[in-house]
């Protein structure tokens, strides 16, 4: 019994924690509406603190839904790569600046080009703070929409000041960026310490793939130690099965015999016990950003 309800809450445990952490990759899903299969999409990330989880939340969700995705962290390369393909979404994660990005003009021309193609920006804006290149943040955001010579800006967890009941949205003629007029941004906040790769590698760290590969080290260790407790129901039946023959006319052998292989049995379970303890030990969690000095954001 007890090796029974340890295993019921050592599966309870690992399903909550599978859980935790798919619910963190799915709500990393939860981006832009995916395009169409087969659009052709690009999709630049400058990789900051604010744009990592939804630029990797964005890239994926086009690439499962069948687009043709380009990504890239470049933004020397971005007017070349705006200017080159016939790009049905054009998809922008970065930190808002009060001053263009140089790519902006060819997004602008793009967008003359093509007015039916649809220019999506993700800009938020730092408060003015310094962030730790250890964390991604959730922010105040200006979400920018050009499409048919026209820009659709919505301000996001922020307050609008503006006169009026505007409720942080703006509509404009033509293709405008963004100014945060009468919008009142918040502080950040850290939400994921990121691991050291994050900021050796940013211009390929994928907060997807790392996220993912925290949910697959636990599953491993599930799967492992599902394998054991199998061994060990394996080799409890052939030893008990060896008891039988060998001792059918003897009960008092036999019931030593089985007393002694039931013994054997349930040391393996605890051994399976112990070794998926050390192996979800040695498992990455969801580092918090509370381990950083205010959380990864200060003055």
């Amino acid at each position: 019994m007890f090796v029974e309800n340890a295993f019921t809450m050592r599966r309870t445990e690992v399903a909550m924690s599978i859980i935790r952490t798919l619910l963190a990759v799915a709500a990393l899903l939860g981006g832009c509406a995916a395009a169409s299969a087969q659009t052709k999409v690009l999709i630049y990330s400058d990789q900051s603190a604010g744009s990592l989880m939804m630029s990797s939340a964005n890239r994926h969700s086009e690439i499962m839904s069948g687009s043709d995705v380009t990504f890239t962290t470049d933004a020397e390369q971005m007017p070349a790569l705006i200017d080159g393909d016939n790009w049905g979404q054009i998809l922008i994660f970065a930190r808002w600046t009060a001053e263009e990005p140089a790519y902006v003009q060819n997004l602008r021309q793009f967008a003359c080009r093509k007015p039916r193609a649809m220019v999506l920006m993700q800009l938020w804006h730092d408060d003015g703070r310094t962030i730790s290149p250890r964390v991604c943040v959730s922010a105040s955001v200006a979400w920018v929409m050009w499409t048919n010579n026209f820009t659709l800006v919505t301000y996001s967890d922020a307050t609008d000041k503006g006169p009026g009941e505007r409720d942080g949205k703006r509509s404009f003629e033509d293709q405008v960026w963004p100014t945060w007029e009468y919008i009142i941004p918040r502080r950040p906040v850290g939400i994921i310490l990121l691991p050291p790769e994050a900021v050796e590698q940013r211009e390929t760290f994928d907060l997807h793939d790392w996220m993912v590969s925290l949910t697959e080290c636990k599953s491993g260790c599930v799967r492992t130690s599902s394998k054991d407790e199998q061994g060990c129901a394996e080799y409890r039946s052939q030893d008990l099965a060896n008891c039988a023959a060998l001792h059918a006319g003897d009960p008092e052998k036999l019931a030593a015999c089985t007393a002694k292989y039931e013994e054997h049995y349930q040391n393996c379970l605890r051994l399976a016990i112990d070794r998926y303890r050390d192996c979800i030990a040695l498992c990455s969690s969801t580092p918090q950003a509370e381990q950083t000095v205010g959380g990864g954001v200060t003055k």
